[in-house]
């Protein structure tokens, strides 16, 4: 009995010793053999990998709000072994990353360039750098070299301040003086656009300009010349032309009255074939380029003398040639009534025209013992061959 126990014992022990060699043996082969296999333990001899290449956000780019959460963008690592790559970013505060806001491991890649879009929005007004790494379970890659992005604030423009005109004032092509407002963020060239209106609704705007600012204060002088006796409201915003294109609110409106003061009035004319009263010795080239009745009506002031065709047509002629910038000119009128040759042409004494055949009667009553009032109204169109360029009256 004794010797049978022992036996037994024996061969136990014989089969033990025997199975833990077996599976060490095993395990040593599984580990040199596959290096795909996860249970790897450190790296693996002779495998290298690249470091990524950085591309979005470039060095020292600019991250508006509407671009944020920001998006990375780089190109893929490249690897001497078998297994398969995956990435890890960090975003710092620093060049040295000893204040890590933001880390992802794990990154799959993509084809050739793996971009990655962080889940929130950086904090604005501050500069980060990133930068990835590649590995593969079992080596690990050298760090990108690191790029530093920008993360601007929004820009806010405060409304310009209108200065000048205001009140009433003697000229009819005022200068506009604008104060700059105050501004955030990284704006870049700021404009102004200026709103002109014939009443306090804006709704009828009689001029509008649009300039670059100047510094603290900008003068805008268009030579914009307005009518004589009217009333206007005007104001102003700014706009950065940038990326941003913030814009300001409107300044508050200010007002202006245009009061220039006439040449005086010509005595009313004598009795046809009397004496030639005084009168018309005014400078009629001061009266404006703006069409209507108040142009004509300035001219008249200034050279009509007396009741005659040819002081007629001396208005006419002299409103055309104030109105040439606006293409206005003179009316071929070759029969009828009140007509006038001058230059080698028949023209009618009381109307201007346009390129397009469109007239207007500027004087009424027309003619010799005519009123020859100042008026202003549209008569209708004609042959566009009967329209002369306005000629020097001079």
């Amino acid at each position: 009995m004794v010797n049978t126990r022992v036996k037994t014992n024996k061969s136990r022990w014989v089969v033990g010793v025997a199975m833990a060699a077996f599976l060490g043996a095993g395990c040593q082969v599984e580990k040199s053999a596959n290096p795909l296999s996860p249970s790897v333990a450190g790296p693996i001899a002779g495998v290298t990998i690249s470091r990524p290449n950085l591309l979005e956000p470039g060095p020292d780019w600019q991250i508006l709000p509407r671009d944020q959460p920001v998006r990375l963008m780089f190109q893929n690592a490249d690897s001497s072994g078998a297994r398969a790559l995956f990435y890890t970013l960090e975003v710092a505060t620093d060049a040295e990353f000893k204040n890590i806001v933001f880390t992802r491991t794990r990154v799959e890649p993509g084809s050739g360039v793996t971009t990655f879009q962080l889940p929130d929005a950086l904090a604005p007004g501050r500069t980060y750098w990133w930068r990835v790494r590649a590995e593969d379970g079992a080596n690990v890659g050298e760090y990108s070299k690191p790029q530093s992005f920008a993360a601007v604030a929004s820009v806010t423009l405060t409304a310009p301040t209108a200065v000048t005109p205001s009140g009433s004032i003697t000229t009819l092509t005022p200068e506009f003086r604008v104060r700059a407002g105050n501004k955030t963020g990284p704006s870049e060239r700021i404009t102004y656009m200026l709103q002109v209106s014939n009443n306090t609704a804006f709704s009828s705007i009689a001029a509008t300009f649009v300039v670059d600012e100047a510094g603290g204060e900008t003068v805008i002088a268009q030579n914009y010349s307005f009518l004589n006796g009217r009333t206007y409201y005007w104001r102003v915003q700014s706009r950065d032309s940038g990326e941003s294109r913030a814009v300001s609110p409107w300044s508050a409106v200010k007002t202006f009255s245009v009061n220039v003061p006439l040449p005086p009035t010509p005595p009313p004319p004598g009795p046809p074939g009397g004496d030639d009263p005084p009168g018309g010795n005014g400078d009629w080239t001061q009266c404006g380029s703006t069409p209507g009745e108040a142009i004509v009506e300035c001219v008249r002031r200034a050279v009509y003398r007396r009741s005659t065709t040819e002081e007629a047509f001396n208005v006419t002629k002299r409103v055309a040639w104030l109105l040439r910038g606006k293409g206005y000119g003179l009316l071929i009128k070759e029969g009828g009534e009140n007509i006038i040759s001058w230059k080698g042409y028949m023209f009618s004494i009381s109307r201007v025209c346009l390129p397009n055949g469109q007239i207007y009667k500027i004087l009424s009553d027309a003619g010799p013992n005519g009123e020859n009032g100042a008026k202003w109204s549209d008569d209708g169109f004609v042959e566009r061959d009967r329209y002369v360029p306005a000629i020097n009256p001079d």
